[in-house]
């Protein structure tokens, strides 16, 4: 029933009387083909489908592969952050890279194929890689460039990091991205990654700095200056780039800083993004800010030496700023970490703190409903339970309030005004007048 090379020949006259024989029958033609299949070479073979998602399917790639492979390794715009085109014999090397995977470590780089076309638009799958000494399973994506912006590296990344937990056992998955590779980093972050670390490697005689960026099953939620101590090298960029309406809030909260302002304070100041509008409106005003990185501050220092700025590192929810110390207090994208109660015990003590008259200028992510709110909250506390973390003490979690929330807040803390003044996407600002 085999012809030599291993396909079924078209069958007229099999005759089965009854289910037995169909059975042995059946079991023949496994045997056969099983027997036939150990000789056969790999692009005779139907590929191995390893995931799929609602649009595509990623599968184990052949050498009948390669020209789909090489036009995406060999195209400029695709390879731009591999300093360039692929040649032939790195595009084979590559796919024969691939091919050894799959044999000796179970995954490797998979083709990504549109289930509607049957086209293969690029690569996604998981290898190991070294890390400063350390081999760490890496989820991995490169598609080509005519397929960009539709979704299609998010898709199939976190396909393969619930694979990489569900059915290979990862306890913590990464990716290792360029730093200049924005579109990449943002796909490891809309798979739940953050960035841990950053490294350097060498490629075509070029050194590339990278960022090392994970996540953990369960996730695991880091202390506030853990976090931000590892997002230091990246925040720049990262909040300018992906976060709704930041850079044009920066200019809007300059703007409601009151005429006249000399002294000023700073919550959760960062690396002092939002100075840099602040000293074009107020070149020499004193500035003190508070935060719980160390890294962070020497950031912002560096970008400012001739400037009066006094840095605290340490946390501004249990800081002693004193009484009628300041003009205007200031905060940008820090306060949605907290609880209403924890808020309004701060925004008392920033009150006190105030000059009469003064204002507090408030920017920050807030929500639409309060249905999302409570959600954000309800997650937040089951992560608490998990990891068994004590009442008081600070992890990173985003819990944005709603605005609504945050002005009544405002007012119960002791403002005499509170109300918004300016919002683009969920990036808000509020003023609170003393």
């Amino acid at each position: 029933m085999w012809n030599n090379k291993g396909v079924v020949p078209k069958c007229e006259h099999l005759h089965i009387h009854d289910w037995k024989e169909m059975i042995n029958v059946l079991e023949g033609l496994r045997s056969t083909y099983n027997d036939i299949k150990k000789d056969l070479p790999p692009e005779q073979l139907h590929n191995k489908i390893i995931l799929e998602t609602p649009r595509l399917i990623l599968r184990e790639m052949t050498q009948n592969d390669y020209p789909a492979l090489a036009a995406i390794l060999q195209d400029e715009q695709t390879m731009y952050a591999y300093e360039g085109a692929f040649s032939d014999t790195e595009t084979q090397d590559w796919l024969d890279k691939q091919l050894a995977r799959y044999k000796n470590d179970g995954f490797g780089l998979w083709a990504v194929v549109l289930k509607t076309s049957g086209e293969m638009i690029g690569q996604t799958g998981i290898s190991w890689q070294d890390v400063e000494g350390e081999r760490v399973p890496e989820i991995g994506y490169l598609f080509n460039c005519a397929h960009w912006h539709k979704g299609y590296a998010t898709e199939a990344a976190i396909a393969c990091k619930e694979y990489a937990f569900n059915t290979l056992g990862f306890k913590e998955i990464f990716s290792i991205v360029r730093s200049t590779n924005i579109a990449s980093k943002d796909v490891a972050i809309r798979n739940g990654m953050i960035i841990r670390n950053r490294i350097v490697r060498h490629f075509r005689g070029v050194d590339m700095p990278h960022f090392v960026l994970s996540v953990t099953n369960p996730p695991r939620l880091l202390k506030m200056e853990e976090f931000f101590d590892t997002q230091a090298p990246a925040y720049d960029e990262y909040m300018l780039n992906n976060v709704a309406g930041l850079s044009e809030g920066y200019v809007e909260l300059a703007k409601h800083i009151p005429i006249g302002t000399e002294a000023l304070l700073d919550l959760g100041c960062g690396t002092g993004l939002e100075l840099e509008e602040v000293f074009k409106r107020f070149p020499d005003v004193h500035v003190t800010g508070i935060d719980l990185t160390q890294t962070m501050l020497d950031k912002l220092a560096e970008k400012y030496p001739d400037k009066h700025i006094k840095l605290i590192c340490g946390s501004y929810l249990s800081y002693d700023f004193g009484s009628e110390q300041y003009d205007c207090v200031i905060s940008f994208e820090t306060l949605h970490h907290f609880t209403h109660e924890q808020k309004t015990a701060l925004y008392g003590n920033l009150v006190k703190a105030l000059k009469p008259g003064g204002r507090y200028v408030e920017g920050d992510y807030m929500v639409e409903t309060q249905e999302r709110e409570d959600e954000l909250f309800a997650q937040k506390a089951a992560y608490h339970a998990v990891q068994n973390i004590k009442d008081g003490e600070i992890y990173h979690f985003d819990t944005p309030c709603t605005v609504e929330n945050q002005i009544t807040i405002f007012l119960q803390a002791g403002f005499t005004i509170a109300k918004k003044v300016w919002r683009n996407g969920n990036t808000t600002i509020i003023i609170g007048q003393k």
